[in-house]
């Protein structure tokens, strides 16, 4: 009893000793457990492997069994009385009608007293084999009293493989050995009924003898067969019992360690054993077996790992008692002297401790906050903090920021960090809050909000604030079929205000307008400055035909505005487009794109005027579709999509000269070609024009250059704008392009138009001169459509011109053409230019340029404008015959 008593004792004050006990109790366990575990898969594999051997030894022992009943029925048929005086061919198919039947029967056979065959089934020859030295035969020559004998395997001398002879005594009436009859059956039969049993890895199977040879093994090894097995294990227990198992720790033969099954095969004196690899009995075992080793030594392990931290909590816990007691305290005294305000609550909210900086921010002394609350300085339409899921316990920390009311009524902002104090149970005590003052905090992040979203110099929403309420607005428009207006105001004599006056001057203009704006507008409509001198105008709820009227009304106060400054009075106006917001609006850029141009055509109108953007007016529209015009040629630039065509220019007087002028063309992302007629005004009006001038040199050159098949008597003509003329640069780029490509500068001539020339004289002069230093020639395009054509020549020294297609086309049938023509060939022969003549359409018009000697001609007639690279590709450039021999034109050249 004392023992128990100080065991029980023991066990109490020690948990760790606990858990070992309790940890080697459920290790014994678990050791049981997978003891019996091994014993359950040896008796399941031992049944499986029982059944498996009587399977197999039911159907070897009805097949040998066959085979004794086929002997019989042969000797039986031999011994017959008149048997041997039917003809040979009867006597085979009486004797031998089973072979027929019997898939793996090798012969049936009978040999006579010496060993000669008497009858066999494959071979009618009797000296083919003699069977006298084998054992089999002598064993029944020998012995008359034994029966049915099964030899060990032999390899037939005439092909038929390996088989087993099954063999009984022929005798004469008298007793005498008259010879043998037997029956070969393959060990095929064996091999493959062996090989339909699922035997697993490293598995066997073996037939064997009353004298322990081996008749057949699975895995077959010739070396096996006729292998003595006196030695064993499966011997110790056979003949003592026909059938059982037992574990061999080695076989003699591979040396693999296997639980065998073995029975006698019926009444045969012949032995069936199965060989199951013990890895593969115990493989499942062995992996239980780990899993329940590794689930135990986890489970001790975290039993162990537990009573250690019971030990340890049990010790902490002591220990935070007592420091607890020391914190609180310092706690306290540490509180009274914090800078940020605290306050001690019970769990009802209610206050019971606060420290002096509490008091300075809300202005109560402690008295007077004893047994208030957080609602008492909480603002009437505020709600009170909710403190539930701290006292829950769901959350460690609740923080907020919050408005609260100073005893003066003034407001002041905290940032509130609520959390418990908890007792030594781990119990909820009381709440402790700290009140932070982040007032001037929040009032900057005020001002950064604002300025965010609103113009720094007028105080009007940014662009951004505006395109969000634009965003809106058209929102508003889809869900409820509602229409708004969209105006862009832009003041037109802001940057001349700049110039003169100075930008103080233009700010405090801009100030001034924004602050009269809403005085002309109606209340919630939306206003916006959306950079520089432009104003945006949102109109809700506003058809376009009353924006219109709004906005005149606008317009006519802009116009009357005299802006005073520094003794001088200026002329404001402005500039407004509108555009109406509808449920059908594909997106906010849509439409202020739409509003844009609609801006844009009251300035190219005049300015100081309203413009509508009406889908059914031309003129804003064509702006805007300009617009997405030039907006197409820039990614067809980035995306590779403009094409280089060329025309050619032929010689009247000697057709084999080859000259060429290249065009440029546009592909669609649909793969339509876009005529130069759309793109080209597009890209003049939005400055692109001297970046397709740029890409049609180095296109042009690069083919060239690569092609290397250009003579130098062979002339390209390329195409200049405005924009390349005035352009100082431009040259150098030319130079810099040819030296990388390669091609003679002499077989390019620059077309120019008058257009060109007059943008600016002085710098088209030094363009025109520096390329014709180079080697370049010069041609003057569209000769005689401007009123300055001729003073042209005089100023710029030209080697072509190309008569303006104009005249050229009715040269035919008008006589005031054709005497323009003729005039113009004859100034340029004077001042030593060729000259060209363009649009020559039929054959009629080419006899007549050329009986007038102009020099060339261009147009349907001559050639077709066709892919520059495939022209070079071709050797098209000499190949191309002039196809005014060829073919009449359908339709007017290209420009």
């Amino acid at each position: 009893m004392i023992s128990i008593s100080w065991c029980k004792n023991l066990l109490a004050r020690n948990p760790v000793l606990n858990v070992l006990v309790l940890a080697a109790v459920f290790n014994l366990f678990c050791a049981v457990l997978v003891y019996d575990e091994r014993g359950n898969a040896f008796d399941q594999a031992r049944a499986a492997a029982g059944n498996l051997v009587a399977s197999v030894s039911r159907d070897i022992s009805r097949n040998i069994e066959i085979i004794d009943l086929t002997i019989q029925k042969v000797i039986d048929r031999v011994n017959q009385p008149g048997f041997a005086g039917l003809a040979s061919d009867l006597q085979r198919q009486l004797l031998f009608d089973q072979v027929a039947t019997a898939q793996y029967f090798a012969a049936i056979a009978v040999v006579d007293e010496t060993g000669r065959l008497r009858y066999h089934s494959r071979f009618m020859d009797p000296d083919i084999i003699n069977v006298a030295q084998n054992q089999y035969f002598t064993v029944h020559r020998d012995r008359p009293d034994v029966g049915l004998y099964i030899s060990l395997p032999i390899k037939s001398p005439v092909g038929l493989g390996w088989g087993l002879v099954f063999s009984r005594r022929l005798s004469y009436p008298d007793g005498r050995f008259a010879g043998v009859a037997y029956v070969g059956l393959g060990l095929d039969y064996f091999i493959d009924l062996f090989r339909r049993m699922d035997l697993g890895p490293n598995g066997s199977m073996s037939l064997m003898r009353a004298d322990r040879k081996v008749l057949v093994r699975e895995p077959f090894n010739e070396k096996h067969l006729a292998m003595d097995m006196s030695g064993a294990e499966l011997y110790r227990h056979y003949p003592k019992v026909r059938s059982g198992s037992f574990e061999a720790s080695s076989s003699p033969i591979d040396g693999v360690p296997r639980l065998y099954t073995f029975t006698q095969v019926g009444d045969f004196p012949l032995t069936i054993s199965v060989g199951r690899s013990l890895q593969d009995v115990y493989a499942a075992w062995w992996s239980r077996a780990l899993a329940i080793g590794g689930i135990v030594l986890a489970l001790t392990g975290a039993m162990i790992a537990l009573a250690l931290s019971l030990r340890r909590e049990f010790r902490w816990r002591r220990a935070a008692h007592q420091e607890a007691l020391h914190n609180e305290a310092l706690f306290r005294g540490a509180m009274k002297g914090a800078g940020i305000g605290t306050a001690l609550l019970h769990l009802d909210g209610t206050v019971f401790t606060v420290n002096s900086a509490f008091c300075r921010l809300f202005g109560f002394s402690e008295g007077e906050m004893l047994s208030k609350t957080a609602a008492d300085l909480t603002p009437p339409d505020d709600d009170p903090p909710d403190d539930g899921p701290l006292l829950r316990g769901e959350i460690d920390v609740v923080e907020s920021e919050r408005r609260l009311v100073r005893k003066d009524g003034a407001e002041v902002w905290v940032l509130r960090s609520a959390s418990l104090l908890r007792d030594e149970a781990g119990k909820p005590a009381y709440m402790i809050v700290q009140y932070q003052d982040i007032t001037a905090r929040r009032e900057a992040e005020e001002r950064l909000r604002y300025n965010a979203t609103h113009d720094e110099l007028t105080g009007l929403l940014n662009r951004s604030a505006f395109e969000q309420k634009l965003e809106e607005a058209l929102a508003e428009s889809r869900n409820t079929g509602v229409k708004h207006a969209l105006a862009f105001v832009d003041l037109d004599r802001l940057k001349m205000i700049n110039d003169s006056a100075g930008h103080v001057a233009g700010d405090a203009l801009l100030r001034g307008v924004a602050g009269a704006l809403p005085n002309y507008l109606r209340e919630g409509d939306v206003i916006g400055r959306l950079g520089g001198d432009e104003f945006g105008i949102i109109l809700l709820g506003c058809s376009l035909d009353d924006a219109t009227v709004i906005l005149e009304g606008l317009h006519t106060a802009a116009s009357a505005i005299q802006f005073p400054w520094d003794g001088r009075s200026y002329s404001v106006g402005a500039s407004i487009g509108v555009t109406e917001i509808t449920p059908s609006t594909l997106s906010p850029s849509a439409v202020l794109a739409q509003a844009d141009v609609a801006c844009l055509t009251a300035k190219m109108a005049g300015r100081n005027r309203v413009s509508l953007y009406r889908p059914e007016q031309s003129e804003a529209v064509e702006r805007h579709r300009e617009i997405a015009v030039a907006a197409g040629i820039k990614l067809a630039i980035e995306e590779g999509r403009l094409r280089l065509f060329a025309q050619r220019i032929v010689a009247c007087a000697d057709t084999t000269q080859e000259r060429y002028e290249v065009l440029v063309r546009m592909v669609d992302r649909d793969g339509s070609i876009v005529p130069p007629s759309v793109f080209i005004p597009a890209a003049e009006r939005y400055d692109l024009i001297g970046a397709i001038d740029r890409w049609v040199v180095q296109e042009a050159l690069t083919f060239i250059g690569r092609a290397g098949c250009l003579e130098r008597d062979t002339q390209i003509h390329l195409n200049l704008s405005a924009t390349s003329i005035g352009d100082t640069s431009f040259v150098a780029y030319v130079l810099e392009t040819l030296e990388d490509t390669g091609v003679a500068p002499e077989i390019l001539v620059f077309e120019i138009t008058e257009t060109a020339l007059v943008s600016n004289m002085a710098v088209a002069a030094t363009t025109v001169g520096r390329l014709r230093e180079m080697g370049c020639q010069i041609a003057l395009d569209d000769f005689g459509v401007g009123l300055s054509s001729f003073n042209y020549l005089r100023q710029f020294p030209v080697d072509i011109v190309k008569i303006d297609g104009s005249f050229v086309r009715n040269m035919t049938t008008n006589a005031v053409d054709r005497y323009i023509v003729k005039s113009i060939h004859q100034i340029a022969q004077e001042l030593g230019a060729q000259t060209v003549a363009e649009f020559v359409e039929d054959q009629a018009a080419f006899e007549l340029v050329s009986s007038l000697g102009i020099t060339f001609a261009q147009g349907y007639a001559v050639h077709r404008p066709a892919p520059f690279e495939a022209i070079l590709a071709d050797h098209g450039i000499g190949a191309d015959a002039c196809e005014v021999c060829r073919r009449t034109p359908q339709s007017s050249s290209p420009s």
